[in-house]
């Protein structure tokens, strides 16, 4: 009973205290109550504080010799602030090596990087230690199947230091004697897609970034895009329909990010895929409204590099869509391409509103996906 009693006095004593202030005030006076700031994002609060150096190295992911952590790729995480890195079988020597390589390159950089893998299963597989890591996408029957393998394998990842997948492939292949055939989930086009969508879910479930490839889609008698510019010639009537699978994924409002292949559409466009802006921007942003991270295909292709100067071909690539430019070589070309890009920024060659869109989405991805909390609190002690 006392304490009911006490109960009853906190809350006389509490709406005492909310009238006061119209009690105090002239009763021609209606009282307002401040109003409550929403709260500003983290992604837009880190943009803010960002350097021009700082976005434009977000830009970019990439690739490096090595099992551990060398100079040259420290300088790129701590001096060009690289939005990720890109790991590959010569990264990966066992378990232990690589949890030490992947927290040495988390601790070397104030924002937190993508630290990105093809473990696609099957063919494709960078990880080689057991079959959750190995399975392949073909071999996975129904959607409950592919999503429990994603939630087997993101874990895995996890463990490693891993936080981005470029998997699932949802490209519908049936031609055995395709390429990318082992590499693609069996059935129809909504098989795929469900497939795919669970595979998504699976990954996000345990906090691994899916990355589903590669838009708009290698076709059954596209050559390897390795060694190859890949020709599609679909109508424009057709498009709607070969690109089903990605527009199912959109619609479903379970893609953050995805990677876009180098692929000629002629019919639709005379520049690849990752150059075009009819096929990033207008078909991928305004029709299918997807509001995502584009990430391009390694652009040290051959698929790509025979399109031109490798600059250039960057510089072309941001101005068509893409956010984020992979070159997985440790190359002399990688310091040519972020120095041309750099000054094209500088020099107002590319909007730096262009700039700031790119990098809030992709700091965005980051925030969602928890790797902005260490800059949270730094923000809050500032």
């Amino acid at each position: 009973m006392k304490y009911f009693k006490r109960g009853i006095l906190t809350i006389l004593f509490c709406t005492i205290w909310i009238l006061i202030p119209t009690l105090c005030l002239p009763h021609h006076i209606e009282y307002v109550p401040p109003l409550l700031k929403e709260p500003i994002p983290i992604e837009k609060l880190v943009l803010e504080n960002m350097t021009l150096e700082e976005k434009v190295g977000q830009l970019f992911m990439l690739g490096f010799n090595g099992t551990t952590l060398s100079k040259s790729t420290k300088d790129w995480i701590q001096n060009r602030y690289i939005g990720g890195v890109l790991l590959l079988s010569r990264n990966i020597a066992n378990e232990t090596q690589l949890k030490k390589l992947t927290k040495n390159i988390q601790s070397n950089s104030n924002i937190p990087l993508f630290i990105s893998i093809d473990q696609e299963g099957g063919v494709v597989s960078r990880l080689q230690w057991n079959t959750t890591l190995t399975t392949p996408q073909m071999s996975m029957n129904t959607p409950q199947q592919a999503y429990d393998i994603a939630v087997a394998r993101g874990k895995i990842l996890k463990d490693l230091g891993i936080n981005m997948n470029l998997a699932p492939v949802v490209e519908y292949i049936t031609d055995s004697s395709s390429f990318m055939y082992k590499r693609v989930f069996r059935g129809t086009q909504r098989d795929v897609a469900r497939k795919g969508e669970s595979a998504i879910n699976g990954y996000t479930s345990v906090n691994i970034i899916p990355v589903p490839k590669h838009y708009p889609g290698h076709s059954n008698s596209s050559p390897d895009s390795h060694y190859y510019l890949p020709k599609v010639n679909i109508t424009p009537s057709q498009w709607d329909s070969y690109i089903y699978p990605f527009k199912y994924l959109i619609e479903r409002d379970c893609v953050d990010i995805l990677m876009a292949g180098h692929i000629l559409f002629p019919n639709i466009d005379t520049k690849v895929s990752t150059l075009s802006t009819e096929i990033l921007t207008e078909k991928l942003r305004e029709e299918l409204s997807f509001e995502g991270v584009i990430l391009s295909d390694d652009m040290e292709m051959d698929a790509i590099k025979d399109s031109g100067d490798i600059r250039k071909i960057a510089k072309e690539s941001l101005l068509a869509g893409i956010d984020i430019l992979i070159y997985s070589k440790e190359t002399v070309e990688q310091n040519q391409v972020y120095e041309y890009i750099l000054q094209s920024f500088e020099k107002g060659d590319i909007d730096m509103e262009i700039l700031d869109e790119k990098v809030l989405r992709i700091l965005k991805l980051k925030s969602k996906y928890g790797m902005l909390q260490s800059i949270t609190l730094q923000l809050s002690l500032e």
